[in-house]
């Protein structure tokens, strides 16, 4: 059997399954509460399940064993700063859950009052992160199965994201949460198959050593072999990104009660973290065994081709598993951006929840076809990630981990979380195109620091959100 024979059997029977759970969950589970938060009745396993396969996706196995084969253990750092702040989120589960959030945006309404200009930038700064982690799924997937299969990158991209669809469609996010859970357990059982055959494969731990810089897998020197400089970055980046990732949120609003969210969040914490050894391990292995390649995002390619096709097989439903649990839910939490905070707050108010549902999958189908042109014309997965948490991080942080901080106090204003938005994403602007050395992430959030505080003081608390804070 040839290997593209194999991979698209593989890839058949695993999609195959995932399309007819989402379509049994959305026959059972209907209306616009579903779409958007789950029926707010998810299990911790669910909840665990779906948090997990949802941040694991392409950018580990791709962008991050790409920082497994060029900077050793640095990949583990990259995922304890997310898991780290997906642990905060933890903290403050019981109050998101009081509030009977949808969205992001929602918890800036409560904060702040409804001002439209405000809603409208947190709502698409809102949509950054899980469009950027869609296009660098989509990139991902395309780099693997071109290096294997010989189909061009872009067919591979079209065909993928239009799959991706019939995880979506049928139920939102009650359908891509189940999904999420079945896939998650899938990946957890391969990521272990998969290392141990890695270790086999390049001669075992000690061949490993051997072969590479000693720094890379020195402990806990190998952590910060990307340099000081990116890790820093990712301080201002990745872990404020996390803080500030809606799909996150939407996870705890789904939870059938606080507690379930919180021990849900732990588990795919520990997971998560899990998820980077792997990447790094894999990563630091295919260097020991072809130090040669010119970019760090083909050493999961370059090992795809040299395992046998049954194995090839198996890692490409891996792979599939991984990557489509991602794009499910990042299409999927951008609509409900768009139908919740956009379309039914200021253009229909009086949509029907039945029409809204409509529109919805409508959109989703928009957004796809959205992602796929932005992914084709810049494929780069990493700089996906790393763009969309920065700019996002640098807008919301501030006002949303302040806002509720001071919540009690009157001192809040729409016009203050505007200071603090519009300052974090222009200082990260300018800084990116003055190429500055410190990374433009931290720009952007000391400036959306100075700009929430200096704005709350020229305006100070405003009558209308009074009211909206006073019963916090």
């Amino acid at each position: 059997m040839s290997p593209t024979v194999a991979i698209v059997i593989s890839s058949v029977i695993v999609l195959g399954i995932g399309v007819l759970i989402s379509f049994l969950v959305g026959r059972r589970q209907k209306g616009i509460e579903n779409w958007n938060v789950g029926g707010r009745s998810l299990p911790v396993y669910v909840v665990a399940g779906t948090q997990f396969a949802t941040g694991m996706g392409g950018g580990v196995l791709v962008a991050h064993v790409g920082i497994g084969y060029s900077a050793g253990w640095s990949a583990i750092t990259y995922n304890l700063l997310y898991s780290v702040g997906i642990i905060l989120l933890v903290m403050l589960a019981g109050w998101l859950k009081k509030q009977n959030f949808s969205t992001l945006p929602d918890i800036f309404k409560r904060l702040y009052g409804d001002h439209k200009i405000m809603m409208s930038a947190v709502t698409v700064l809102a949509i950054v992160v899980p469009f950027g982690w869609l296009c660098t799924q989509l990139v991902a997937f395309g780099n693997l199965f071109a290096e294997i299969t010989g189909i061009s990158f872009t067919l591979l991209v079209i065909i993928f994201a239009a799959i991706s669809l019939l995880f979506v469609l049928p139920g939102g996010l009650a359908s891509v949460a189940w999904t999420d859970f079945v896939f998650g357990c899938f990946i957890l059982v391969l990521s272990i198959v998969s290392g141990i055959y890695m270790l086999d494969m390049a001669g075992g731990w000690s061949n490993i050593v051997s072969n590479v810089p000693e720094n890379f897998v020195a402990l806990p020197e190998g952590m910060g072999a990307i340099g000081m400089a990116t890790v820093v970055l990712w301080i201002f980046a990745i872990f404020p990104g996390a803080l500030t990732n809606q799909m996150s949120y939407q996870r705890i609003y789904a939870a059938k009660d606080a507690k379930t969210a919180k021990q849900g969040f732990i588990i795919a914490a520990i997971a998560g973290l899990i998820s980077g050894i792997w990447a790094s391990f894999m990563g630091i292995s295919i260097l020991s065994q072809n130090p040669g390649l010119e970019n760090s995002e083909l050493a999961a390619g370059w090992f795809l081709t040299q395992i046998p096709t049954w194995f090839l097989a198996i890692y490409s439903a891996f792979i599939i598993a991984t990557i489509m649990s991602t794009v499910s839910s990042a299409v999927q939490s951008v609509v409900v951006n768009i139908t919740n905070d956009i379309y039914k707050s200021y253009i229909n108010p009086d949509v029907t929840d039945r029409d809204l549902v409509r529109t919805s999958r409508g959109l989703t189908v928009i957004i796809v076809i959205l992602a796929i042109v932005l992914s084709l014309y810049y494929p780069r997965a990493l700089g996906w990630l790393q763009a969309t948490y920065a700019y996002s991080a640098a807008g919301l942080l501030i006002p949303i981990f302040l806002g509720i901080a001071l919540r009690h106090r009157k001192v809040l204003s729409a016009k203050g979380a505007m200071g603090g938005i519009f300052f974090g994403v222009i200082g990260a602007a300018v800084a990116q195109i003055i190429d500055t050395s410190i990374p433009y992430a931290v720009y952007g959030v000391v400036s959306s620091l100075v700009g929430f505080i200096l704005i709350s003081m020229l305006f100070r608390y405003e009558s209308n959100t009074e009211k909206k804070v006073s019963g916090l």
